[in-house]
């Protein structure tokens, strides 16, 4: 009889280590950080962070703003070296953000409206209203909303 009550005490001890790896399990998994979803940058967004990256002489940030389809095209944007040659034979030493406007997105294609004031070389500030339209592009190599036609002749119409 000794040999069956030994037998129900492993069980019992058997289940109720069971059952706390079972809680421990259950409060890891719970407990372990959700992965981040990345939200793209509104198109608003886009327009305020190329005028920013502009005013920052951030180039690489600005050339991100454009759709490859853009940078295929346009001689200027065919590549980084050639952006940061056009955009420094500007002679636009500040850009002063007025303001930016989403006036249109149907969640492929969206327009935005800006006013920013340029201060050249020269000290002279020249004021400057304009619309971008952009894309959501996911096919492209940094996905999210992109400047099709930001500069120049050319628009990206794929």
């Amino acid at each position: 009889m000794k040999n069956d009550s030994t037998n129900k005490e492993v069980l019992y001890l058997g289940l109720a280590v069971l059952f706390v790896i079972f809680v421990i399990g259950i409060i890891w998994t719970n407990s372990k950080p959700k992965a981040e979803e990345y939200n793209f940058p509104s198109p608003k967004e886009v327009v305020e962070q190329y005028f920013t990256s502009w005013n920052n002489k951030d180039y690489v940030n600005m050339y991100a703003h454009f759709s490859d389809g853009f940078k295929n095209i346009e001689p200027t944007a065919a590549t980084l070296q050639d952006f940061k040659n056009y955009v420094s034979s500007q002679n636009i030493e500040e850009v002063e953000i007025v303001n930016i406007e989403e006036v249109s997105n149907d969640g492929q294609i969206a327009s935005v409206n800006y006013e920013v004031i340029f201060t050249l070389t020269n000290d002279q500030k020249i004021s400057h209203k304009d619309k971008f339209t952009l894309k959501s592009r996911q096919g492209d190599v940094i996905q999210g909303w992109k400047l099709i036609h930001p500069y120049g002749e050319n628009i990206d119409n794929s």
